[in-house]
């Protein structure tokens, strides 16, 4: 679905729609960790999956929704068997966080139960398909705005989503850095950089989790998994070792040498003689 987006305008400035959209993911589909500019509110009409934010992790399901604060670094995945399929609308507004405080939310638990939500989900369906360029539809989508959160607020004193763990992000951002390298290990142009783009973190922050769970920091683990298989390739095949060097991200050869010389103190044919006369 294209989304629209807008900016604030003179009309609207304690509350104001800004985008809106849906989406029907696919198994373990994931968006994040990254921030956002504004508000986002995500309601699950389908399915199931989890959302993070901080260190705390809540498992989701249909007829419960979650909020992204501004600002504020989140992660959200679809369920591998299960995978969910929600609305999403994007607000701004001077007094908007006031309202949401009063109204029950917190950024440290910003989750709840739909109570309504035959009416939340005919009315999302309305939002879907409004037009926000015409002026008309552009005021029914604000007054919207405040009924779904008076719907949404509700069930203030109902049962709350239980924060199911504390999850340690280093060791999070460590598992998808090390799933990024061995995906991408082979890409001659591939860049430490690029993890941290990937993830939407800061190099340096990115390093300093990294070797506190590994001991070693990315650039480090990315040569030794490149040694590592192109151990495998000098062991079980009769490659050359240009063709080896390039299986395993590097385009000079020499440079590949250079550097499985330092790590296994002998040369790549070195290392052929010794494993193949065993």
């Amino acid at each position: 679905m294209d989304e629209d987006f807008f900016k604030e305008e003179i009309y609207y400035r304690d509350l104001y729609y800004t985008t809106k959209g849906k989406e029907e993911c696919a198994p373990n589909h994931s968006f994040g960790p990254t921030v956002r500019e504004y508000f986002l509110i995500h309601i699950i009409m389908k399915g199931k999956g989890y959302f993070e934010i901080g260190n705390s992790r809540f498992n989701l399901k249909e007829g419960q929704f979650f909020i992204i604060y501004p600002n504020v670094m989140t992660y959200y995945q679809a369920d591998e068997e299960d995978p969910w399929e929600y609305y999403w609308i994007g607000m701004q507004g001077e007094q908007l966080e006031a309202l949401l405080e009063a109204i029950g939310f917190r950024v440290s638990h910003p989750v709840g139960n739909v109570k309504n939500f035959g009416q939340v989900k005919e009315m999302m369906q309305e939002i879907m398909a409004a037009n926000p360029f015409d002026i008309l539809s552009r005021l029914r989508l604000q007054g919207q705005l405040y009924l779904l959160l008076s719907l949404l607020g509700h069930d203030l004193n109902g049962t709350e989503i239980k924060q199911i763990e504390k999850i340690n992000k280093g060791v999070e951002y460590t598992k998808r850095a090390l799933e990024i390298i061995k995906d991408r290990y082979r890409d001659v142009d591939f860049q430490i950089g690029d993890i941290s783009r990937e993830l939407s973190l800061n190099d340096s922050y990115l390093t300093s989790v990294f070797h506190k769970t590994t001991n070693r920091t990315p650039h480090e683990y990315l040569i030794e998994f490149r040694v590592f298989k192109s151990r495998e390739y000098l062991e079980t095949t009769d490659l050359s070792i240009a063709e080896i060097a390039e299986k395993v991200g590097y385009k000079n050869p020499l440079s590949f040498t250079r550097i499985f010389k330092s790590k296994m103190e002998m040369s790549p044919r070195a290392y052929v003689k010794k494993v193949k006369t065993k």
